[in-house]
């Protein structure tokens, strides 16, 4: 390790990189972890010491765990944004819904636009269908989904899911 530039350990330790990697079962954004090796090399550069033992095992280790806390932070933030099924809004536009939950969805549609309002308020209110609403409101079935679209989406982010 002595005298050796960044350049020389980098072409030493790419294939240490690329089995960890492999080790691991890497095989989504393979690139980013790479560069997550490539950072555990600039990083032991200046933390090893000689006396501890070898450079390697040194890199090895540290890599290591910076694979592993990449692992777990994008698993905790893939259950963070985890979105609902299309289950979800299945049942939340079947039939029979009671006064309460009747004021909590107008309470919801604060953020939504006229039309995403409107579909929210007759699908699941009056249980009306997109050619229902299309026709009552003299607009075309595709703007229906338009506003069920944009809804959706709104919607997702205001109850964070």
């Amino acid at each position: 390790m002595e005298g050796k530039t960044y350049d020389q350990l980098v072409e030493e330790f790419t294939p240490m990189i690329h089995h960890m990697m492999k080790r691991m079962t890497i095989y989504k954004d393979k690139q980013e972890f790479f560069q997550i090796g490539l950072i555990s090399i600039w990083e032991t550069m200046s933390t090893f010491d000689e006396e501890k033992g070898k450079y390697s095992n040194h890199l090895y280790r540290h890599m290591q765990g910076r694979f592993l806390d990449e692992l777990k932070r994008r698993t905790r933030e893939a259950e963070r944004s985890a979105y609902p099924s299309e289950e979800f809004w299945e049942v939340m536009e079947s039939p029979i819904l009671y006064r309460e939950e009747e004021d909590y969805i107008k309470g919801l549609c604060y953020e939504l636009n006229e039309g995403e309002t409107k579909w929210v308020m007759f699908t699941f209110i009056e249980q009306l269908t997109v050619k229902e609403i299309a026709k009552k409101e003299q607009v075309s079935p595709s703007a229906v989904k338009w506003w069920r679209k944009g809804a959706k989406e709104k919607l997702k982010r205001t109850l964070g899911l």
